[in-house]
């Protein structure tokens, strides 16, 4: 596994409305690398929640962002951000500023690895999707196939996937580990 020398710093605040408040050059940047052609001013004024689909995402960066406005101490968590080819291992920081009532999420690389060639994922645009649904935990991007919660390389080997006539739809929400992980969190200054 390698690990990113530079200490770049993808910043977004929200505001107490929980509207996207600011995005760094950096955030916008890293959004662009992965797809997602933006402007702050299209961000500015969009809800958080727009992008958080999972209710029981939703419902952990609430408790979150409700500790870290009445703690006012920082909380720091790790979560993975991956692209189709690169595996990324990531650190968040988030913080509350008095000074704004907002709360800043400053999030930083601190590893990736290679994710192996997988012609589900070049193939998925172009092929049917099934009645079947798959969870995919947003925090670890753990997959759960047969009852556990496993990497996607190897769920796909399980559940047969590339064998699959269509591909399967993907629901977003967080595995048992994730959910008793950030559910414990200290606060750290």
């Amino acid at each position: 596994m390698s690990t990113d020398p530079s200490n770049t710093t993808y910043v977004h605040r929200v505001d107490a409305g929980l509207r996207i408040s600011f995005v760094s050059a950096e955030w916008l940047a890293f959004a662009a690398e992965n797809g997602r052609e933006t402007t702050a001013a299209a961000e500015l004024g969009r809800p958080l929640f727009s992008v958080i689909v999972d209710e029981g995402t939703r419902h952990i960066y609430r408790l979150l962002i409700e500790r870290a406005r009445s703690t006012h101490e920082a909380l720091q968590f790790g979560y993975r951000c991956d692209s189709p080819d690169c595996r990324r291992w990531m650190q968040m920081q988030m913080r509350y500023l008095a000074d704004s009532d907002e709360i800043e999420f400053a999030s930083r690389l601190l590893r990736t690895a290679p994710r192996p060639y997988m012609p589900l994922v070049a193939a998925n645009q172009s092929r049917q999707t099934s009645s079947q649904v798959l969870s995919m935990c947003s925090w670890c991007k753990a997959v759960l196939a047969e009852q556990a919660w496993v990497e996607v390389e190897q769920a796909v080997m399980q559940l047969r996937l590339f064998a699959a006539d269509a591909k399967p739809r993907i629901t977003h929400g967080i595995c048992p580990d994730c959910s008793k992980r950030l559910l414990s969190l200290e606060s750290s200054s």
